[in-house]
């Protein structure tokens, strides 16, 4: 039972706790009275029944609506009619009553009647515009077509005349009337049925005059709205031609030009080649400079590099002296180069386009230089040096993708060096390919230390999405260490050829092994000794490959002292590099528990690791 003071004391408590409550109370109707009835008191939600009914006759009417107010059905039947006079022209000239050139030019005048019909359409904004301006200008396509390939009522020339007329007047129809359907349908219809005639032996410089009207109404009509598929249909169907056209002129390369049957009009090669090739690099630029801050299409980006590409090669294969060729193409590299200047000019972020441009440069670089030098070769350290400023001015300009399209050039110069030496042998090469693999070597560790100490920059969207620890940059490295690798090769071989008695082929292979396998300890001990994991993953990933050599390689190729050596160099390997790997790991445990607070027990296990 409660004492009397307890008594008291639960008797204050409760005092307290229901003059809280008391205040409380008067706060919540104080808040009440200062808002409105209408915010306090919600209305009652409507039944959802009576939310989504509709009156029963809405269907109906949508469906007739879209059947007869957005005009559907009147112009499916305007499109009957006219289909009815067009079979009725086709069955009058099929029956002989019309002659067959008296028929196609009727039905020309009636296809272009069509598309009049339409542009004035158009012009007065009619529902049936487009029924009559498609309807004109298949009609017109179709005459043109057959009249020429099963008629033969009207020539060649006439009917590229006739469909490039017809494409000009639907891209006019598009362009006052801000509508896309026209110019589609005369870029598709003009690419399509140029190619139909004649083939597969046109007369090619009217063939591709045609498709480049085609290209550029695809041009004009992607400014009307976004439609790159089109442009790489008719850019695709143009340089298919070409490589017709180029193959029917390989077999006659060994003649002379005089020989050449004149259906294959080798004299329009230069100027048809100049003319696509100048209308390409002048619609990417125009892209990418009308883009401006904005996304730039993937097309224009990879337009250059396509276009340097075909055009070097389709004049390469067709003259004689091909280091003039060369000299013409690192002129227009250069050219290529002048235009990423003036395009970082514009001091935007990134410098957007510049490496479109690198990227045809750099590629045009890699295929005239062997042709002027007249080796590969020769070719490769100019090639290097032109990766390493490309570095630079990418650093400059904030640019990641010229920055990666150093990297990939590096990486090509070594494989070139590879394949040069590989192909041909040591051998042949004793003195350049020496000299070559030194240089290209020491620009490859150059650009690599470079890297290392000018990162990329944060405004790089390439670098800091997919690589932001630039773990690229490791590709220059192992590229310059394959360089030195065939430097050493070169130098050992000419040793060898010192001792006329000696096994050339056996100790040759030998030493290559024990180069790898002593690379991949030297690289080993640097990484240990300057804490670098990069360089550890490198030495590793060479102890791998030195592995794969010895027992997939020297084991199955070689015998006798050599094998031994091969052998024993990977052994010596593996047992220095899992030593650098142990200490590796202790001096991280110890590090860690450094960091932690336990530095008395890291202290005294440091003896221990240094031994």
């Amino acid at each position: 039972m409660l004492s009397h003071s307890q008594f008291e004391s639960r008797f204050r408590d409760l005092d307290q706790q229901i003059e809280i409550l008391t205040q409380r109370v008067a706060q919540l109707e104080e808040t009440l009275a200062a808002r409105p009835l209408t915010a306090a008191v919600r209305p009652r939600r409507a039944p959802v029944k009576d939310a989504v009914a509709a009156p029963p006759e809405e269907v109906p009417n949508r469906v007739l609506n879209m059947l007869g107010g957005s005009s559907l059905l009147p112009r499916i039947a305007t499109l009957c009619f006219l289909l009815v006079v067009a079979l009725g022209l086709r069955t009058l000239t099929d029956s002989g009553i019309l002659d067959v050139q008296i028929g196609s030019v009727i039905g020309m005048v009636y296809a272009a009647v069509l598309m009049f019909v339409g542009w004035l359409q158009y012009r007065k904004k009619g529902p049936l515009a487009p029924v009559f301006s498609i309807s004109g200008g298949l009609l017109m396509f179709s005459i043109v077509l057959e009249s020429h390939a099963r008629f033969a009522s009207i020539p060649s020339e006439l009917a590229y005349v006739m469909l490039v007329l017809t494409g000009i007047a639907l891209s006019v129809t598009s362009y006052q009337n801000h509508v896309r359907l026209p110019i589609l349908l005369g870029a598709l219809g003009m690419c399509l049925s140029s190619v139909a005639i004649d083939w597969p032996l046109p007369f090619f410089p009217y063939l591709l005059l045609v498709l480049w009207l085609s290209i550029l109404m695809s041009y004009f009509a992607t400014r009307l709205k976004r439609c790159s598929w089109l442009r790489i249909f008719t850019l695709v169907a143009t340089l298919l031609v070409i490589a017709v056209w180029w193959l029917k002129l390989e077999k006659y390369t060994k003649v002379r030009i005089d020989d050449i049957p004149a259906i294959l009009a080798p004299g329009w090669v230069y100027p048809v080649t100049f003319l696509l090739s100048s209308t390409l690099l002048a619609m990417a630029l125009f892209g990418i400079v009308r883009s401006g801050e904005e996304r730039i299409s993937k097309f224009d980006l990879t337009l250059p590099l396509i276009n340097v590409v075909w055009a070097h090669l389709f004049l390469r294969y067709q003259v004689q002296h091909i280091a003039v060729i060369g000299a013409l193409s690192t002129l227009v590299a250069f050219f290529h180069f002048g235009i990423v200047w003036k395009l970082a000019q514009r001091k935007l972020l990134r410098a957007p386009g510049t490496n479109a441009f690198t990227m045809a440069g750099a590629a045009l670089l890699c295929l005239a230089l062997p042709d002027i030098f007249g080796n590969i070769l020769y070719a490769l350290p100019v090639l290097s040096l032109v990766a390493v400023a490309v570095n630079y001015f990418a650093d400059r300009w904030h640019s990641g993708g010229m920055r990666l399209t150093a990297y990939l050039l590096q990486v090509v110069v070594t494989i070139g060096i590879s394949w040069v030496l590989v192909e041909d042998g040591v051998a042949d090469h004793l003195i350049d390919g020496l000299v070559v693999s030194a240089i290209c070597g020491l620009l490859s560790i150059y650009h690599y230390r470079y890297c290392r100490k000018n990162p990329p920059a944060e405004e790089s969207q390439l670098f800091s999405q997919y690589d932001s620890d630039d773990q690229s940059a490791i590709s220059i490295l192992l590229a310059g260490l394959t360089n030195g690798f065939f430097m050493t090769m070169v130098l050992v071989y000419q040793g060898l050829l010192l001792y006329p008695d000696a096994q050339v082929e056996v100790a040759f292979t030998a030493i290559q092994s024990v180069a790898i396998n002593g690379a991949a300890t030297v690289i080993m001990s640097l990484a240990l000794a300057w804490r670098n994991k990069e360089l550890r993953n490198v030495a590793i990933l060479i102890t791998i490959i030195g592995g794969l050599k010895v027992f997939l390689g020297d084991l199955l190729s070689i015998n006798g002292l050599g094998l031994v050596v091969s052998v024993f160099s990977f052994g010596v390997a593996a047992s220095l590099e899992s030593y650098a790997l142990t200490r590796w790991q202790k001096l991280e445990s110890w590090e860690k528990r450094k960091q932690t607070g336990t530095l008395e027990n890291a202290t005294a296990e440091l003896p221990q690791i240094g031994k």
